[in-house]
């Protein structure tokens, strides 16, 4: 009798350590923008390339923000000064890590399409989350500029053509520089 019940005290275990491990649990939601959403609702989109990368607390030391600073090279709706700062809530300052989930990734020296809306003074956000942030990649035979969207970061993006259809792929992808501005605010 006792060889019998041994397999069932170990399949209760397991489904007790199963249900009672923590898992971690992602809570963004962000509305799905497409590309003339993202052209309308933006105040400021440029080309440019990120130069620098910079996290710290609040003033009363109870959040963490991330700076970041992008060199315009071309400017597509708004007016763009000298340099365009970022700022977004997360980051990491010596031991301490907050993470936003859906919150936009940054390398030093990325060349970036950006759909910004203004933010704190003197600052935008991305638009859409992360949504309005494109890495650009240059073909290598061409040199002409393809487009990426930044991924939504473990954010769940609510009303995507992605999430409604496992078949087919996010019509923003990879498109060429040219299109995408075509079809967010119908230029070139």
């Amino acid at each position: 009798m006792q060889r019998a019940s041994a397999p069932l005290v170990a399949v209760f275990l397991y489904l007790a350590l199963e249900t009672l491990t923590p898992r971690p649990v992602t809570a963004t939601q962000i509305r799905y923008r497409t590309a003339p959403e993202l052209g309308r609702q933006s105040e400021l989109v440029v080309r440019g390339k990120v130069v620098s990368v910079r996290s710290y607390w609040n003033d009363s030391h109870t959040k963490i923000f991330t700076e970041t600073t992008i060199a315009p090279d071309e400017t597509y709706k708004g007016r763009a000064g000298g340099v365009v700062r970022l700022v977004q809530l997360g980051g990491t300052v010596g031991n301490t890590k907050v993470t936003v989930a859906g919150a936009v990734q940054w390398r030093q020296d990325e060349e970036v399409l950006l759909f910004l809306e203004p933010y704190l003074p003197g600052t935008y956000h991305v638009s859409g989350f992360s949504q309005g942030k494109f890495t650009i990649e240059r073909d290598p035979k061409s040199g002409k500029a393809l487009v990426r969207q930044a991924p939504a970061g473990g954010a769940e993006l609510i009303g995507s053509p992605a999430a409604q259809s496992t078949a087919a792929p996010d019509p923003r992808g990879r498109l060429t520089l040219d299109e995408l501005l075509n079809q967010a605010l119908g230029q070139r």
